[in-house]
């Protein structure tokens, strides 16, 4: 069982080391989020790495010090985490990012109507034009009918075929179904994660227990 264990062990370390990691990437992917998706959506997630961080620490100690007591400890924490992700996968709506995304734009389109300007980084950065499209500006009578620099590649509005043609609302749907799936992934892929390392954590913490039975008999 000696090779064994020490395979598990070092296992667990380093799928510890992985698993901190990974709550790093969670909690920078939540800063990013910020203003791209409902606020107590980015904090949820920023504070889901910090636990996993902090989770792995306590992991890579236990199995370090070969205490059953931490790596019992260690278990239960995995536990929870493993049924708050569980929870996330069933409760939460797939389209919530999405929804929050059209309301966005909806929102800074009103605001374009007073404010002039208050589309551009929507426009940038999903290459888009307008609410429906380039037309909207002619509606609400821009600057002689002329589009913003932003709804054009490169901010160059002089050539027409370099104008977007397709509206922000149509965009954003599409962007934020495909970023939808790609979450759905991560949630899977952080639940497998999870499983793996609980495994890895219950039989070492078993192990361990049952040695220092052995010793105190």
């Amino acid at each position: 069982m000696g090779c064994a264990t020490g395979t598990i062990k070092y296992s667990l370390f380093l799928f510890n080391a992985l698993w901190a990691i990974l709550g790093i990437v969670v909690i920078v992917f939540g800063g990013l989020g910020v203003g791209a998706m409902p606020q107590y959506y980015a904090i949820g997630i920023m504070v889901l790495g910090g636990v996993i961080l902090l989770i792995s620490l306590f992991g890579c100690c236990g199995a370090i010090r070969e205490s059953c007591r931490m790596l019992w400890t260690y278990v239960t924490l995995l536990l929870i985490l493993l049924a708050l992700i569980i929870a996330f996968i069933v409760l939460n709506p797939r389209d919530t990012f999405k929804k929050y995304a059209i309301q966005l734009v909806e929102q800074q389109w009103q605001q374009e109507l007073t404010k002039p300007g208050s589309m551009d980084f929507i426009q940038k950065t999903n290459s888009c034009c307008g609410r429906n499209g380039p037309d909207d500006y002619k509606t609400i009578g821009h600057l002689d009918d002329i589009v913003p620099s932003s709804c054009c590649k490169g901010n160059n509005c002089m050539n027409p075929s370099y104008v977007y043609i397709e509206g922000c609302l149509s965009r954003v749907e599409k962007v934020f179904a495909d970023e939808a799936i790609t979450w759905q992934y991560c949630e899977w892929g952080l639940l497998g994660f999870d499983l793996i390392i609980l495994t890895l954590a219950i039989i070492l913490a078993i192990h361990y227990s049952n040695r220092r039975r052995r010793y105190n008999y």
